[in-house]
């Protein structure tokens, strides 16, 4: 299913026209802008195209660019042997299932 994409050789404005088969004929849109002025006719441009990255290369590019300023907010890893060592001396006075 094309998209083409039409711009306005007087004032710039793009516009694109969707159609459901290659074989179907496109007629240029009329230029939204056109008004009484003479000029504005639409012609057909070359289309960019989208480069859709994977999950992995978004993480990686994103790493790349902005990873020291997430490591800085983040700061350091927590120690999580610390927390699991004041779990064990919290819980020494709890009573047990078994003390019920």
């Amino acid at each position: 299913m094309p998209l083409y994409e039409f711009k306005c050789s007087k004032c710039g404005t793009v516009e694109e026209v969707f159609k459901r088969t290659i074989q179907t004929d496109v007629e240029p849109p009329p230029c939204p802008k056109r008004g009484k002025e003479r000029g504005h006719q639409m012609r057909r441009i070359v289309s960019k195209f989208a480069r859709h990255l994977t999950m992995a290369d978004q993480l990686a590019e994103a790493e790349a660019k902005w990873g020291k300023e997430v490591d800085a907010a983040m700061g350091p890893e927590p120690d999580v042997g610390k927390y699991a060592r004041r779990y064990e001396s919290l819980s020494k006075g709890l009573p047990t299932p078994d003390d019920a």
